[in-house]
């Protein structure tokens, strides 16, 4: 009775509390799976279910709160309990807590999906930078029982840093990862001088706006802020620090960390070179120039 209230939840209340806005024809929201200007998400608030054009699924309310917030169906009855009447609400049951089941990775290759493709020219990075450092991950979610196909680059516990084109951000195992100046995965310094970067993306676009395949020095990429100090011991292996952290509390606090490491060297903050962006990558997006069909040298 209860999982049946939820489900009759009106859709157009369910997109508001998601964050959608209406588009400008009818029963068309904008999809609360990306961040999109046009709308591309259908709604039918006769038979009160949703489809994205943009990913071409679609479903109840119930699956459209699990593909937005990416979340289990036990999360998913929660949001949606909130946006019931007080009234209703208090004459349902508490939900019993679930047990998160990690995701499974099932497949690991090399980029060919047109998804992902079309994800990495919204991205402006070409095609041949991302085969050099990522791969396409399949995942399957247990709780969800879904399977996912999500762009990763390697960690240096030999999992994967996780991104979608939906918004997903994750990871099977939380680390950071360093390549060095040859662009090859290594936890072994090969310079003195360390780039730092909060994402895979910052660290792509800093090789496209560099014109090259591989970088200048060695790097670490955080993977989140929150990994900081998995990367301090590497770090603290080199003379100065270039740092490319999102123009937020975050990122200054990871760069004040930083600078805590490397006291009485140098490092230097680079988020004024993109001042008006949240990160690097936004501003390659927001770059004329530069195309996902670029040519890369190997070398500078």
């Amino acid at each position: 009775m209860f999982n049946n209230t939820l489900y009759n939840i009106p859709i157009e209340t369910v997109l508001e509390a998601l964050g959608s806005r209406r588009g400008k024809e009818k029963d068309m929201w904008t999809s609360p799976m990306r961040d999109e200007y046009k709308a591309s998400l259908h709604v039918n608030p006769a038979k009160n279910v949703w489809y994205d054009f943009g990913i071409t699924r679609g479903g109840t309310v119930v699956e459209l709160v699990m593909m937005a917030k990416r979340c289990s169906q036990q999360e998913a009855y929660r949001f949606l309990g909130k946006l019931m009447p007080d009234s209703v609400r208090a004459t349902v049951k508490p939900l019993v807590e679930e047990k998160k089941s990690p995701n499974v990775i099932q497949t690991v290759r090399d980029i060919r999906s047109k998804y992902l493709l079309q994800y990495l020219e919204t991205r402006k990075i070409p095609m041949e930078l991302a085969r050099r450092y990522l791969k396409e991950i399949i995942i399957f979610d247990p709780a969800r029982n879904l399977h996912y196909t999500l762009l990763g680059i390697p960690n240096n516990s030999g999992a994967y840093a996780l991104r979608g084109p939906n918004g997903f951000k994750g990871t099977n195992k939380a680390d950071v990862t360093t390549i060095n100046k040859e662009g090859k995965f290594t936890t072994k310094p090969s310079t003195g001088k360390v780039a730092v970067f909060e994402g895979m993306f910052d660290f792509l676009s800093w090789r496209v706006m560099q014109s090259s395949e591989l970088p200048t020095c060695d790097v670490v990429i955080l993977n989140s802020t929150n990994n900081l100090q998995r990367a301090a011991d590497y770090i603290r292996q080199h003379d100065s620090a270039t740092c490319f952290l999102d123009n937020d509390p975050a990122g200054e606090r990871c760069y004040q960390g930083i600078r805590d490491m490397l006291k009485g060297k140098e490092v230097l903050d680079m988020s004024d070179l993109y001042g008006a962006h949240k990160d690097l990558n936004e501003m390659l997006q927001a770059s004329r120039g530069y195309t996902a069909n670029m040519l890369l040298t190997p070398h500078m």
